[in-house]
């Protein structure tokens, strides 16, 4: 995503009905999606960004949906919806995988712990892919 179009969000963001907690959230969202994008795949285009805490995107000419969560927050990978809210999003929105995007500043290469994570979880049966980002280093390493 362009500085230009970052800027545009942000701007949206700002203007919007939406409390200052909930703006600071949405646009950590948008800059957490922006540098995914960056860093994995620069033909991703957004969908939508601002209805739901999942972000839409579409990649390789198909809607997938995305969450992000915090390594430190690892658990809100479940909190944001039970399986079957998200397998009802899947269906609504038309979606063909839904992805896990663990955002972290860490510049360790050991992928252990979010593997672990993932079968301990059970997030592997719930997403299709998982992706760790580093988003100090703009680096994305697929977990699943």
């Amino acid at each position: 995503m362009e500085v230009k179009s970052f800027l545009k969000i942000v701007e949206e963001i700002e203007h919007s009905c939406l409390s200052a907690e909930q703006q600071e959230e949405m646009i950590t969202k948008v800059a957490d999606l922006s540098r995914f994008i960056q860093s994995y795949d620069q033909s991703i285009e957004i969908i939508h960004w601002m209805r739901c805490k999942v972000s839409i995107i579409r990649y390789s000419g198909t809607n997938t949906g995305v969450i992000f969560c915090d390594d430190t927050k690892q658990s809100s990978a479940n909190a944001y919806y039970s399986n079957a809210r998200l397998m009802d999003l899947k269906k609504r929105e038309g979606l063909k995988e839904l992805w896990l995007v663990v955002i972290g500043s860490c510049t360790s290469n050991d992928l252990r712990p979010f593997k672990n994570l993932s079968t301990d979880k059970l997030l592997d049966k719930i997403y299709d892919k998982i992706f760790s980002l580093d988003f100090l280093q703009s680096r994305v390493q697929i977990i699943k």
